[in-house]
Formats: C-alpha cells, structure tokens, sequence
C-alpha cells in the first residue's frame, strides 16, 4: 500500500462555495443596506462589472473561476462580515491588527508561577540573601508585568 504524501495541488475550497458567499454578501450590499450599486462596487473594488455579475449569475455557463485577488478585494470594501464569511469559507479566520490580543489566562499562570518558582527557591531557607536578592527583584517585576493584563490596573488602559 502506497501513502500519497505530496502537497495539495488543487484549492482548498470549491469556486462553487466561493462564488456562493460572495453571493449572498453582494446581494446584501446590493438589495438590504443598499450600501453599492454594480458600477459603485465595480469601481471601488476594482472588480469589472463583467467579473461581479459572473459571480451573482446562477446561470452555469456564465460562471468562471473567482479568483481570490478578485474575492477580497470585494469582501474587504463590503466590510468585515464578508471577509470573515469568505475566511470561514477558505476554512480561515482573522482579526484585526490593531484588535488587542485576548487574554490567555493559562499561559499568564504559567509564566508567573515560573517566576514565582524563582523567588520561592531563594527563600526556600528562609530568607533572600543579597545574592538572590537581584534574581528574585526581577522575577517580581515579570509577575507584575505578566498579571497586569488581567489587574484592574491592566484594563484601565485598555
């Protein structure tokens, strides 16, 4: 028995499932928050009115491959639901760059706990000499830095 172990060399999804959620994002462009006209779409797009009404035809000898230069750029002047519709289709998703990051509270434990590892070992003899006393300032100043995030604090600058 022979495994294939070569790279996909075909889509990751059908133009099929493409063409359909452009569809529905165009259609809700077009006829629910009257938000763009064809030619309006076309020409901030950049996608030919020839190339846009290929995509809304359910006619199948009308239909040519969307290509996802052509996708994008539609979906990302029709807004953030149809880019994430089109990044659900791709099997993708996204956020914005400037969104801030979510707070991971599994990994802030184990950071700080790594930290606390270092202050619990200086005084693990009861007392932090003025050799450890270095290690375990910095060590302090990371908890701090690491839980701040998730403090009262942290979220007043959010």
């Amino acid at each position: 028995m022979t495994v294939d172990n070569s790279a996909q060399t075909g889509p990751i999804v059908s133009d099929e499932r493409i063409r359909d959620t452009l569809r529905r994002q165009i259609e809700r462009a077009y006829n629910v928050d009257r938000s763009f006209s064809r030619a309006t779409l076309s020409s901030e797009s950049g996608v030919s009115v020839h190339t846009l009404d290929q995509i809304m035809s359910r006619n199948p000898e009308k239909k040519r491959r969307v290509t996802m230069e052509d996708a994008f750029s539609i979906a990302q002047l029709l807004g953030d639901r149809a880019v994430s519709a089109l990044l659900a289709t791709i099997g993708y998703t996204a956020r914005r760059m400037d969104e801030p990051d979510a707070l991971q509270p599994m990994l802030i434990a184990a950071t700080a706990m790594a930290h606390l590892s270092t202050i619990a070992t200086a005084a693990a003899d009861g007392r932090i000499d003025h050799t450890e006393q270095p290690g375990c300032q910095e060590a302090a100043d990371m908890i701090i830095a690491t839980v701040l995030p998730m403090s009262s604090a942290g979220r007043q600058g959010a």
